[in-house]
Order: C-alpha cells, then sequence, then structure tokens
C-alpha cells in the first residue's frame, strides 16, 4: 500500500464546513495564480538568454509540480478530477500528466479519531465491540476516503472510510468548476487538433463524484464485477461484507498485492510480466465486450498482483465504473 503524506495547507482538511465565499476565494486564488504563471511562461522576455524548447520545457515540469501541490491543497474534488486527468495524454502535456499520476500516492490523510467516529456512527457499537482489532493508523489514503486494517471474526478486513463532509463540499466546488470549464470551453483554442468538450468533461466528472460517495454503489459494483469474472482465475476482487457496509463505510476482504507498475518488485515474486500484461488486455476485452460494465479509473493505485495462482491481477476501487 502506498505511504500517505501530508502536505501543508489545504483548509478542507482542517475544517468540517465550509462557507461557500471563503471556498470560492480558496478555488479562484489558485486558478487566477495558475492563469498567471503559464501566461509567464510563454512570455520570451522572461527567459534568460532567449526561449528555447528545452527551457519551455522545465519551466512546465516547474508548474505541474506546482499544479499537483496546488491540488493537494484545494482537496478532495479538485484531487479525484486530478486523478482522472493523470491518464489523459490526449488532453494535458505529459509533464503535467506525471505530476498528477503521482495524486495517486500522496493524498494527506484524515484524523483517525474522525474515521473512528464516522465508522461507529454508522455500524451502530464501538470498534472495540465489532473488531477483534482495529489499525488507527490508516493503511492507505485516496481522494473521498481513507482505509483502516481490522480483524472481523478471525478474517483480515480493511474498511474504506469517507472523508467528512464530502457532499457539502463538491456543492461549492463543483460550481466553480462548471464556470472554469466554460472557460476553457472559450478560450482553448485546440490548435493540437484534439476535440476536447471542457462541459461535456465537466458533467461526466460531476455525475461521478457524487456516485462515487455512497458506498453501497461501489460494494453493488465490486459484487457485479466478481461475478463476471467467477470463471476466471487470474482476477480478484475483494469480497464485500455487508453486514459492515453503509453509505459512507465498506468493509471487504484484504487482499494485499503489488501495484501493476512496481516492475522490479514483480520481478523479485518471479511473476511473468508478458502474462500479467496479457491478462490486463483480456480482462478489459472480457469487461468491454462481454458485459459492458468495466473498471472505469485504472490506474496503477487501482490494480495490484500477487503471486497467487501463478500471478493474478488484483481490481480495488468499484466506485467508477462504466457501463452501456
Amino acid at each position: 500500500m502506498p505511504k500517505v503524506s501530508v502536505v501543508p495547507g489545504g483548509r478542507w482538511n482542517r475544517f468540517k464546513t465550509y462557507s461557500t465565499i471563503q471556498r470560492t476565494l480558496e478555488i479562484w486564488g489558485s486558478v487566477f495564480a495558475f492563469i498567471f504563471k503559464v501566461w509567464l511562461n510563454n512570455q520570451k522576455f522572461t527567459y534568460r538568454g532567449g526561449m528555447t524548447e528545452e527551457k519551455r520545457v522545465m519551466r512546465r515540469k516547474v508548474l505541474a509540480k506546482w499544479l499537483k501541490e496546488s491540488i493537494l491543497r484545494l482537496g478532495p474534488t479538485f484531487i479525484k478530477i486530478g486523478q482522472q486527468f493523470s491518464t489523459r495524454v490526449d488532453i494535458l502535456p505529459k509533464e503535467y500528466v506525471d505530476q498528477l499520476s503521482e495524486l495517486q500516492d500522496q493524498v494527506p490523510p484524515f484524523p483517525s479519531e474522525t474515521a473512528v467516529s464516522t465508522i461507529e456512527e454508522e455500524l451502530g457499537a464501538s470498534v472495540n465491540e465489532i473488531f477483534e482489532r482495529f489499525d488507527i493508523e490508516p493503511l492507505a489514503a485516496a481522494s473521498l476516503g481513507q482505509v483502516h486494517r481490522a480483524c472481523l471474526n478471525g478474517q483480515e478486513v480493511v474498511l474504506k472510510v469517507q472523508r467528512p463532509g464530502l457532499k457539502e463540499l463538491f456543492d461549492i466546488d463543483l460550481k466553480n468548476l462548471r464556470v472554469i470549464a466554460e472557460y476553457l470551453q472559450k478560450v482553448d483554442p485546440k490548435s493540437d487538433g484534439a476535440k476536447r468538450d471542457w462541459v461535456a468533461i465537466y458533467d461526466e466528472c460531476a455525475n461521478v463524484l457524487y456516485q462515487e460517495i455512497d458506498y453501497t454503489k461501489e460494494a453493488f459494483n465490486a459484487e457485479k464485477f466478481a461475478e463476471n469474472f467467477k470463471n476466471m482465475d487470474y482476477v480478484k476482487v475483494p469480497e464485500i461484507y455487508w453486514e459492515y457496509t453503509t453509505p459512507q463505510v465498506l468493509t471487504m476482504e484484504y487482499v494485499p498485492g503489488i501495484k501493476i507498475n512496481r516492475i522490479q518488485q514483480i520481478d523479485k515474486l518471479g511473476l511473468d510480466r508478458k502474462r500479467l500484461g496479457r491478462y490486463a488486455v483480456e480482462s478489459y476485452l472480457e469487461q468491454i465486450l462481454s458485459h459492458g460494465f468495466f473498471h472505469a479509473d485504472p490506474h496503477p493505485g487501482n490494480i495490484a498482483v500477487d503471486d497467487a495462482n501463478g500471478g493474478r491481477l488484483i481490481f480495488y476501487d468499484f466506485g467508477m465504473m462504466g457501463q452501456y
């Protein structure tokens, strides 16, 4: 599991509620700062010795890192959208994609006491009454929640606990993001030939975000996905514990694995990378062509491997699914 780290700043991580004005000022302060930095990077007079493509690339790398850190400070809504864009090489330059991909590992956790309080409120009993063991330190943190390991009736499990106040935060953030999307729709020259519809991208992101804050939907998705692959031993989906699952707490089987992009660790296990690659392709063909129901957030944080059955894929996080 990725190591979590806390990024300084980010009022979203210190307050349970926000005023619309306070949050809006925070968002637009970052937006205008980014626009100004982009403008500066395109001005010849800011380059000592003349502007070259190599210097522009270096500037983009610096700005991309600043953007990633700003997104972390702005919190869950922006982190989730940044993660979605981290695979969109058709939309963003490589320097931005490289930095945004780090959002999969660098999301700060929220206080464990808050997580425990949420669990106890949702499940109707103290963690000490429900679990034989509950690890107070989170195993991992994600954009919308964090994961705690526990022991339930002799079984190792993990609990995905939702960050507090997400619905209220989304309501404010998405109103501002809609304005940003409309602005981009007007100013994007699309000189690279790409047909980007920023408003449509916003609409899809907004729809997904609201769906993802109901963990019972994710649990149903996980079970449906598992049923589709029940006869394929190279795919593993954690089992859901429904008695301990609510819209804000998801309890599932603990299935550790190695992130699919950790090549050296995979090699140490002696696994055949070509076969794993074939499994990954075949699994998506199966999802799309046979079932019309597919995992729509396949970044390395959500797909792992282990050495069971000679090497298999482990899928996590079924909050974002595609269906047709």
